[in-house]
Formats: C-alpha cells, sequence, structure tokens
C-alpha cells in the first residue's frame, strides 16, 4: 500500500487551520472581557462562525479541527472535568454541526464548491446551527455536570443561541464577503502597499 504524503500534508492543514482560528479568536475574545457573560457563554462569539466556516470550507477535515479545539477548551476551562466527558461533548456539539451544514447545503442546492451559495443562505445556516449548537450544547454540558450550564438550561441555551448567532453572522458573512470580492481587497491592499 502506497502512502499519499500530499494527501496527508493536505488533510492535517485542513485539520490544523480550523483548530488555529478557533483559538486565534477565542484569545481575541479573552481581550473583550465585555462580551462575555459567563466562562463558557459570551454575547457575541467569534468562534462559532470560525466552526460554521471550517466546516463549510474543509468540511469533514474542518469539523475534526474544530472538535480538537472545543475539547481542549472544555478541559481548560472544567480542568474538574473528566476528559472522557469533554470528548464527547465535543464530539456530539461538531458531529452535530456537520450533519446541520452538510443537510442545510443539500436543501438549498449548493455546488460542493460553494459557488451558488449566497448572505440569505449563510444567515440561515447561522441561525440554524446556533440553534442547534446552542441547546445541544447547554443540554449535553449540562447533562456532563458542567457547574456553569448546569442550572437555567433554556436561558442558558438561548444565550448561547444568541451569542454563537452574532458570531456566526459576523465571521461568516465578513469572510464570505472578503471571498466573494478578493480582487477587490487585494487592490485595495497593493494601493496600501504603493502609498507605503
Amino acid at each position: 500500500m502506497k502512502i499519499n504524503y500530499l494527501e496527508i500534508k493536505t488533510k492535517s492543514i485542513e485539520i490544523l487551520i480550523p483548530f488555529a482560528l478557533y483559538w486565534f479568536f477565542i484569545g481575541f475574545m479573552s481581550l473583550i472581557p465585555d462580551v462575555q457573560s459567563k466562562d463558557l457563554t459570551y454575547y457575541l462569539f467569534l468562534p462559532a462562525g470560525v466552526k460554521l466556516f471550517s466546516v463549510l470550507i474543509f468540511r469533514i477535515n474542518g469539523a475534526v479541527g474544530i472538535a480538537l479545539a472545543v475539547f481542549l477548551r472544555l478541559m481548560l476551562t472544567n480542568p474538574s472535568q473528566l476528559w472522557f466527558g469533554c470528548l464527547i461533548i465535543s464530539i456530539v456539539l461538531t458531529l452535530a454541526l456537520y450533519v446541520v451544514v452538510e443537510g442545510a447545503l443539500q436543501l438549498f442546492r449548493v455546488e460542493r464548491n460553494l459557488s451558488n451559495l449566497n448572505y440569505y443562505q449563510i444567515v440561515g445556516l447561522a441561525f440554524i446551527t446556533s440553534v442547534v449548537n446552542g441547546f445541544l450544547f447547554s443540554y449535553v454540558a449540562s447533562a456532563f455536570g458542567i457547574s456553569q450550564m448546569s442550572s437555567g438550561l433554556w436561558h442558558k441555551g438561548a444565550e448561547v443561541v444568541l451569542g454563537n448567532f452574532a458570531g456566526n453572522a459576523a465571521f461568516v458573512c465578513l469572510a464570505m464577503f472578503l471571498f466573494k470580492h478578493k480582487n477587490f481587497v487585494t487592490t485595495l491592499i497593493k494601493i496600501k502597499i504603493d502609498r507605503n
């Protein structure tokens, strides 16, 4: 059996990019304490956009990178939590996100290369994934006894939904705008460089 190193390298990069982006935006969010409502909930959660963006672009490899990042975050924010519980939470959340995104893309009849994905579909995806992730996260985290999520399940779920939706909308719409107008953005960057 011949090992295809290029394919392994590509898959590794597609896993590493979402993992790194997730942690970059977690770090960025820590610089803005006003957007954090509790240890695990935010009013604007940009990593939710990273999760959606990663699954849209990298599909299953993006989901793997996100699952690893969520697992590590849960382990670091809940050191008393058993690693197995954090692993199950990260797998359940990421698998649900992946299934919802794939199902919605088929329902919207979006091409595999996302060429016909429009802003309304992105908002729809952001809303659907925010609702599923928010309530599923609250329920599963509560079931595993994560103290920050153990009381007021519906209230916590709604809080996570709103923070995720705001993060999804901000991150993914900006990313899709940049991709669809990359020539314009490249021209602006070149003009700025030429001025310096």
